[in-house]
């Protein structure tokens, strides 16, 4: 299987591209009722753009939101009045860092398949790393109740059968478990090009869903749409194929407003398949109350 984070030839980039563009083919996209679309109030929105980092692609400052606004009272109250969590393809465990700030009771372990040096650093009585790839995921589920990913899945050659790994697992406790997956779009094919394995349509999610989540509580959450795809292949895909400087970096000001804008007018697109990134929650061995928010 080729994996566009390794060297490839001309050749083997354009059978890339065509293999990912016929799989992300979706002629009929069925939205079951589990598919929601994440969106903030004015106020929260303009709040939480302070709080992400103005160079971010519009992708990142999504997921950056839409970590930072999860009910994380309420879902520690689902898993047990505890969070411990496990991240596979944690890179430099920023993502640890931050939930070690929004989550009262809290620890996590992070898994990279290169260690990193902010590891030392960034290492403490709740928060631990260890170098270790997707495939060993049942070795470091024990004790865990909540599994995430961020930008990950798809660098994972069997992505199913980590997905499968945790479920087998959660087929053999009693106690809640949630998974967090954070995923590419099939509109990243043409903003990242080579990058990873794969994309996740709605399709595919659909799939997925159907053979290792059946019965599973499922949130699939749409952040962002067109308008960021658009201002993501102008601003960073474009001149990084002309091999010039980001344009976001030349003109910083107009870049984050155009990303804002951006941002907003996507809130008011429901169609999942036009999303910038995918979101899924799986709740496990837990009833989900309806009225669970995610902004």
């Amino acid at each position: 299987m080729l994996n566009g984070d390794h060297k490839l030839n001309f050749y083997e980039k354009i059978i890339w591209l065509l293999v990912n563009f016929i799989k992300n083919i979706t002629i009929f996209n069925k939205y079951e009722d589990y598919w929601k679309i994440f969106s903030l109030d004015r106020k929260t929105l303009n709040d939480q753009l302070r709080k992400t980092y103005l160079t971010s692609s519009p992708s990142r400052r999504l997921c950056d939101m839409f970590w930072n606004t999860l009910p994380w009272n309420e879902i520690q109250k689902l898993l047990g009045n505890k969070v411990s969590a496990l991240e596979i393809g944690c890179g430099k465990g920023g993502y640890g860092i931050r939930l070690n700030d929004l989550i009262e009771n809290f620890d996590y372990l992070g898994c990279d398949i290169l260690k990193r040096e902010e590891w030392d650093e960034r290492s403490s009585k709740r928060i631990s790393f260890k170098v270790s790839n997707s495939t060993n995921v049942k070795k470091y589920l024990k004790c865990k109740n909540f599994v995430f990913t961020q930008s990950a899945v798809e660098h994972f050659e069997f992505d199913q059968s980590f997905f499968s790994d945790i479920q087998n697992h959660i087929s053999n406790i009693s106690h809640p478990f949630l998974q967090i997956h954070l995923m590419p779009s099939p509109s990243c094919l043409w903003k990242y090009l080579w990058h990873g394995y794969r994309q996740y349509s709605v399709k595919k999610i659909n799939k997925i869903k159907d053979k290792i989540w059946s019965k599973e509580k499922l949130i699939a959450v749409k952040l962002g749409g067109s308008k960021c795809n658009k201002i993501h292949f102008k601003y960073i895909t474009l001149p990084m194929i002309l091999n010039r400087k980001s344009l976001r970096e030349r003109n910083l000001n107009k870049y984050n407003k155009l990303v804002e804008n951006a941002i907003k007018e996507d809130f008011k697109d429901k169609r999942p398949k036009h999303a910038s990134f995918y979101a899924l929650l799986i709740f496990s061995n837990v009833k989900v109350p309806n009225n669970l928010k995610l902004n």
